[in-house]
């Protein structure tokens, strides 16, 4: 078909055409290498050079230069951007438009040439510059210009300018592959909404070929085939409303008995008003009057009531609206709206624009794997994905009827369906004093609507009363690709910084420290994808501003979680073999680091020789190393207990090894014999002295492995939940001899075996317990590494660790296991589980400072019920003043109601302990949780501390009012923090690990 419109053609054979039919729901997008802009009265004029390219949806026009007067739209009032266009020197325009749209060829395309082209423009979402725009109006209007003002002057005097002359032009078309298809049938089914049957007048309007029907009791209609309008529909809406009038055309006789066909290409609208039900897709509208177009999917509702899903969030989304104009199944403007999640006629909590414009684009769902739509269990329609954008001014976050927070602009993404706030907390004890902490949501703020999938930002305004003011900002993503390369990538980007005036209390002796910079934050970033052909990419950025930054501001990371590095590694693993590089850097000069520039590492792992005889692992690395010791600290007070390790030198070289291992697996009736010799050969460039070794190192041993059971339906016990007992034993051995021709004492750890928050406390260890006199080597975590058989692994964290050995480790690990479970659900469960281990070493004086046995060891668990668990553990070393350590404790658990634990550990040798420690945590109803903690030490440290917390399930926040005691920091506090239910609970309201739902995810509450 060829497409036919108007051309305004000059003397000098410039062409005009008027008013192309392109899609006003699609942006107009503009870019050229050159652009000046200027107001002139309510239009903006821009002038573009070179490469000019003006896009709507499949209509394209290309140009040497061009000139745009833009008419914006007044927001929210319905009405497009209007952009008047003039195109001059070598213009081209093409349309695509669609053989078939399950075709990919059958994408055709229309095309034109002309001298000149002055075209019109509609767009509801605005015209996108992809170009900058100079601002300053030319003193001297350009050429183009002038004749882009008679174009439109001759266009407005009808084009009677002796200059242009009027003709009929064409598109230069392609013959098409198939005629375009059209819009479907459309089916009308109408049914009483009550018992009484439907009752209607009805009209005929000839002249205008249309029907009208009046139905003025309760009636309930179906149409179907509205995805043939194009929208990427459901294919169905259902109305019920009390009162109704439908206009059809193309029906010779609007008989409402039985389902009616239409063409869809002919009108079908219709008003209701009276306890109006809209369904469309999984999305309802509640109104008291509305006017729906069916052929256009578009309508009015005053005031409306709309539910509608979100993805990411369990709950429904209201949206309540003086008036809601639906312009097509996806967009919405709705006027003095108030949008929340709470099903309550006056929610606690609530966002309100003046005027909000939000889409909603569903698409429905199919199974990856065989294409076939998947259903909604519990609607039994098709289900569909949403992703609804907004935007809106004017904006308040309403708490308890109260304003708390305006924002003139708000554009997001309603997959999260917070505004603005994500949490707001108070605080105050005695080392920070007062702190007022918020967190915002950072997309929402700047507007940003489009933000990029699986991300999120968030902005953080903190003040500590005495410490100071805080921002921080923290990035995250989870998506499939990142900047185009594909393979899952996830990671997270977080920076936190404080202008710090007060001093730092850390407990103990480290009351009043001083930091040695008042501008303090930190840096921490980590990145992780997998990549094709087996490949992973990490990458990591950690860069603080002082030693003791992490431990005053974010003690779990200190304590708790991996060190803060700044590294790159690239890892291959294909089967059973591996290989990496890696690449670190030391930014933080009081931590004790080592930097790799670079280091390349080889695993193979159980490969098999010798058809299964034998079974090979390696580990090959090479890098050359840097070892930097931290620096000490500036406070005088921790300066004071600041002794390096024995092994913190400062050293570095090349460092080359390989450790290779053979086992020769034997079956030895039921038991396993395993064996094996290895061997290692590692060289440093610089060992503590600064001199260059090599390292010699074999090992010969054998491992044991038998296991044994037994089985006895008989055993049964209501009272001990036992139904048939069976008891699973493993006795383990390894047993082996090692001879290295370097002692251990005699390299630095380039491979460190603690983190950092050990590491500080191991340079404070000897002034607190050894009189300031470096800690023995009983105590060294080298050697309890070395006695604990590192050497022995291939894949040993750190290749230092190696020396003479000769132990003997045997282990029983035992399971008694029942069946538990409703009849014909019952499962398999362990009932007790009982591990014991031991190392006996024949040449006591070398290995075990004096002692055969060592290296003790239980772990005891007996799950008496499917809530009620008993825990033990214990460690011993024998010898003078070695690790004796046991605790005892149980757990109770009550999914939704709340968890209890009480536990008891003591600790004996250098260090003494015997703390008893409690916490609860308790939904007391509905509406309130309790959480309580403490610790007690019976030795000489006595009362550690307590908390106490409450917290108020709102309908439509969390509130925790809290206390807490630090003892040993000599700090006392107050919380109380909001966490709005828009979003799934992640910390306030977790009950016996359960977390609280969103607000109205169940319904009304």
């Amino acid at each position: 078909m060829l497409l036919t419109i108007l051309v305004l053609v000059a003397d000098t054979s410039r062409g005009a055409i008027d008013t192309p039919d392109a899609d006003p729901r699609a942006p107009v997008s503009v870019r050229a290498e050159s652009s000046n802009r200027w107001r002139e009265g309510s239009y903006e004029v821009w002038h573009l050079r070179g490469n000019c390219e003006v896009r709507q949806a499949d209509l394209s026009a290309r140009a040497d230069e061009a000139v745009l007067w833009i008419d914006r739209g007044e927001p929210f009032s319905g009405e497009p951007d209007h952009v008047i266009a003039y195109f001059e020197g070598s213009v081209s325009v093409e349309r695509l438009r669609d053989g078939n749209r399950h075709i990919a060829t059958g994408r055709q395309a229309d095309s034109m040439v002309a001298e000149h082209w002055l075209a019109r423009f509609n767009t509801f979402v605005g015209v996108q510059a992809q170009m900058p725009l100079a601002g300053v109006a030319p003193r001297v209007p350009p050429p183009a210009y002038q004749r882009g003002v008679e174009a439109r002057q001759s266009e407005m005097r009808g084009l009677t300018s002796p200059r242009y002359n009027v003709r009929q032009a064409q598109f230069e078309a392609l013959p098409p592959a198939t005629q375009a298809t059209t819009r479907g049938p459309r089916r009308l089914t109408v049914t009483p909404r009550s018992s009484a049957p439907v009752q209607a007048k009805t009209y005929n309007v000839p002249e205008r070929n249309e029907q009208i029907a009046v139905i003025d009791q309760g009636v309930r209609m179906m149409i179907e085939g509205v995805e043939e309008a194009g929208f990427g529909g459901t294919g169905k809406v259902d109305v019920e409303a009390d009162r109704v009038v439908i206009w059809a055309g193309g029906m010779e006789n609007l008989d409402l008995l039985g389902q009616q066909s239409q063409n869809g290409d002919r009108p079908l609208e219709v008003y209701m008003e009276g306890n109006i039900v809209f369904r469309q897709g999984d999305r309802v509208i509640y109104a008291e009057r509305m006017y729906y177009d069916a052929a256009n999917d578009a309508g009015t509702i005053l005031n409306a009531e709309i539910l509608t899903p979100v993805q990411e969030y369990s709950g429904l989304l209201r949206l309540k609206a003086d008036v809601v104009q639906q312009l097509n199944e996806q967009n919405f403007l709705a006027y003095g709206a108030a949008v929340t999640s709470s099903r309550l006629g006056v929610p606690r909590y609530w966002f309100q624009g003046q005027n909000v414009s939000f889409q909603d684009v569903q698409t429905p769902v199919t199974d990856f794997f065989s294409g076939q739509p998947l259903i909604d269990p519990v609607t039994g329609e098709q289900a569909v994905n949403h992703q609804m954008l907004a935007t809106s001014r004017n904006n308040f976050v309403y708490v308890a009827g109260l304003p708390v927070f305006y924002w003139p602009v708000l554009a997001t993404d309603l997959k999260k369906p917070s505004y603005y706030i994500n949490q707001v907390g108070v605080r105050n004890d005695s080392i920070f004093g007062t702190q007022a902490l918020l967190d915002l949501d950072a997309y929402q703020l700047l507007g940003i609507s489009n933000r990029p999938t699986g991300t999120d930002w968030e902005l953080s305004l903190d003040y500590f009363s005495n410490r100071g003011p805080a921002v921080g900002t923290n990035y995250s993503w989870n998506r499939d690709d990142i900047f185009g390369i594909p393979g899952p990538a996830f990671g997270f980007f977080d920076f936190w910084g404080i202008h710090d005036t007060g001093l730092d209390t850390l407990g103990a002796d480290r009351l009043a420290l001083v930091p040695s910079t008042t501008q303090r934050g930190r840096i921490l970033g980590r990145h992780r994808q997998d990549l094709p052909g087996g490949l992973q990419f990490t990458g990591q950025l950690g860069l603080i501003s002082d030693n003791n930054f992490l431990e005053q501001y974010f003690e779990r990371e200190w304590d708790e979680l991996k060190d803060q590095t700044t590294d790159v590694l690239l890892r291959q693993s294909i089967d059973n073999w591996s290989w990496n590089i890696l690449a670190e850097m030391r930014p933080n000069d009081f931590f004790t680091q080592t930097e790799w520039l670079p280091r390349a590492d080889h695993f193979i792992l159980g490969q098999s020789l010798l058809a299964d005889r034998l079974s090979w692992y390696g580990h090959s690395h090479v890098g050359y190393a840097r070892l930097r010791t931290a620096v000490p600290p500036t406070d005088p007070v921790d300066a004071a207990k600041f002794l390096p390790m024995a092994w913190e030198v400062n050293s570095e070289g090349i460092r080359v090894g390989t450790r290779q291992e053979l086992d020769l697996p034997i079956e030895v009736g039921p038991a396993k014999v395993v064996p094996y010799v290895l061997g290692d050969a590692t060289h440093w460039g610089e060992d503590l002295t600064g001199t260059s070794v090599t390292r010699l190192l074999g090992q010969i041993g054998v491992r044991s492995r038998l296991p044994m059971w037994r089985a006895d339906r008989e055993v049964q016990s209501t009272l001990l939940n036992l139904n048939g007992l069976a008891h699973k034993v493993v006795f383990s051995s390894d047993f082996f001899y090692a001879d290295a021709d370097q002692d251990l004492s005699r390299f630095p750890l380039y491979d460190p075996l603690d983190d950092n928050s050990t590491e500080f406390f191991r340079r404070k260890y000897p002034f607190d317990d050894f009189a300031g006199m470096p800690i023995p080597l009983r105590f060294d975590e080298r050697y309890y590494a070395l006695r604990s058989g590192m050497q022995s692994w291939v894949t040993a964290p750190s290749a230092e660790i190696a020396d003479d050995l000769l132990v003997s480790r045997m282990g029983v690990h035992q399971r008694w296991q029942t069946k538990r479970g409703l009849p014909g659900q019952q499962h398999i469960v362990d009932w007790i589980v009982l591990d014991l281990e031991g190392s006996f070493f024949q040449n006591a004086d070398r290995d075990n400072f004096g002692e055969e046995v060592g290296l003790l060891n239980y772990d005891f668990r007996w799950h008496v019920g499917d809530r009620l668990t008993m825990l033990s553990d214990g460690f011993f070393d024998v010898f003078s003043q070695g690790l004796k350590t046991v605790s005892v404790g149980g757990i109770l658990t009550q999914p939704e109601y709340g968890s209890l634990y009480l536990g008891f550990r003591s600790l004996e040798g250098p260090i003494a302990s015997n703390i008893l420690s409690g916490a609860v945590n308790y939904r007391m109803s509905e509406k309130w949780i309790a959480t309580a903690g403490t610790a007690v030490d019976f030795a000489s440290t006595g009362n550690i501390g307590q908390s106490i917390a409450f917290t108020r399930v709102g309908e439509s926040a969390l509130l925790r009012v809290g206390f807490n005691a630090d003892v040993l920091r000599r700090n006392v506090g107050v919380v109380f923090s909001i966490e709005p239910r828009f979003l799934p609970v992640t910390g306030l309201g977790n009950v016996g690990g359960v977390f609280i739902p969103p607000a109205g995810a169940e319904g009304l509450e």
